[in-house]
């Protein structure tokens, strides 16, 4: 019956769009308690100080320009849960706001929203992950090595390194996933990746906006208690936005996942892809790659130590133009010393090569390593610092580029939900 009012409002300008809309989401959210739904807020806010030996990463060549520069960052989010019996739905928005005084030109206002869903019935379930985040350049092409436990692990790893001092990344990413079990040992899915990305400003060379698509049908086998094995086939398509450059690709997966122990759980798998190429930029170009990759990702958790690792070779859309086949390391280790100290140890190492000569030739190696500890002052209040280490060079580049980063944190973080 809401949906049919809403119907009948027949919104005529952008202003009547978002009341409809909002009395839509509004209804929902009024509805929730007679669908048995349970809705949880967890708020969380903090603010920290941190000094960079080299912000900008600028190579060793350009030395006589580089300095110490502090700043100061305010961050706000929070994950508002609803809950059901066979679904539950997470979303968080979060903005943060960077100052450098003695460097105004990075200061930046950057924002976040993630929405994670999940859903059963009786022999079939599915998930719905969507990330947007409107962020500075140099922030957003530069991968963190910390994992964030709302976001799943992205498969695409579009970003290049190449920034430009005050410029903006828009990106948005739809992650879908439907399985159902034919058998109780076999069970048959779709799954689909969207991801966008917008650079302000936008150039032919090392900020390309694009498009990229793929949807993949996957048959999965419960081998016995401990071992699942998918194979895969799907499809992909690769549009720059502004250019003519396009690559369209077809591919299959194979993939093992393992449950070791309730504690140790690992995923190996191997892809092919067969693409074709049709690009303008940085030069013109038809052909046809025949790329692989191999990936492996294990997950630990105990209840005092806890470690999380994916390595491999990814075939992945980029920022740069066309294709571009990345191998990557993500490892990261926590364990709480007491129930109010947390230690964190983590690293990411990437290099992006691309598939063809005409975005290939300038290879990119890059390294962020990150050392942490967070004190729990109340059970909700907080004190964190760390270190942090950048380091990136690129093959065309006579040296590389280094950053040294320490930092403070304090900080509120409401308490989790207790379903």
């Amino acid at each position: 019956m809401l949906w049919s009012s809403l119907r009948r409002l027949r919104p005529m300008h952008r202003g009547q769009h978002v009341v409809s809309r909002a009395l839509f989401v509004a209804g929902v959210v009024t509805a929730a308690p007679a669908l048995a739904a349970e809705i949880y807020v967890q708020p969380s806010a903090q603010i920290s100080a941190e000094a960079d030996t080299n912000l900008d990463l600028q190579p060793a060549s350009a030395r006589g320009s580089i300095r110490t520069v502090e700043g100061y960052i305010a961050d706000a989010a929070a994950v508002i849960s609803i809950a059901t019996p066979n679904s539950s739905v997470a979303i968080r928005p979060r903005i943060d706001y960077r100052d450098y005084p003695a460097d105004s030109a990075d200061n930046r206002l950057e924002e976040y929203l993630d929405l994670n869903s999940a859903f059963k019935s009786q022999r079939g379930k599915g998930s719905v992950y969507l990330g947007y985040q409107r962020r500075d350049e140099f922030n957003a092409e530069l991968s963190a090595a910390l994992y964030d436990q709302y976001n799943p692990a992205h498969p695409t790893s579009p970003e290049t390194g190449r920034t430009v001092r005050g410029a903006r990344r828009e990106s948005l990413i739809l992650l879908p996933d439907y399985s159902y079990n034919v058998t109780p040992l076999t069970a048959a899915g779709v799954s689909a990746i969207y991801q966008k990305l917008n650079y302000t400003p936008n150039n032919t060379f090392s900020a390309v906006d694009f498009d990229y698509y793929q949807a993949k049908a996957y048959v999965r086998w419960t081998l016995d208690r401990k071992n699942d094995l998918t194979l895969g086939g799907y499809g992909s398509k690769y549009q720059a936005a502004h250019f003519d450059s396009r690559a369209t690709a077809g591919g299959a997966t194979l993939t093992l996942d393992t449950s070791w122990s309730p504690l140790l759980s690992t995923s190996a798998g191997v892809v092919y892809q067969h693409t074709n190429i049709d690009t303008t930029i940085p030069s013109p170009l038809k052909k046809v790659a025949n790329p692989w990759g191999a990936t492996f990702s294990a997950v630990y958790k105990a209840e005092v130590d806890r470690f999380r690792m994916d390595a491999g070779r990814v075939i992945t859309p980029s920022g740069g133009g066309g294709i571009y086949v990345n191998d990557q390391l993500q490892f990261q280790y926590d364990r709480n010393f007491t129930q109010r100290l947390l230690f964190t140890g983590a690293v990411i190492a990437l290099r992006n090569r691309g598939l063809t000569s005409n975005v290939s030739g300038d290879d990119r190696t890059y390294v962020r390593t990150v050392v942490d500890l967070k004190w729990m002052i109340r059970p909700t209040w907080y004190v964190q610092g760390g270190y942090q280490y950048f380091w990136q060079k690129y093959q065309l580049d006579p040296d590389g580029a280094s950053n040294s980063r320490i930092y403070i944190r304090f900080g509120y973080q409401g308490r989790d939900r207790q379903w």
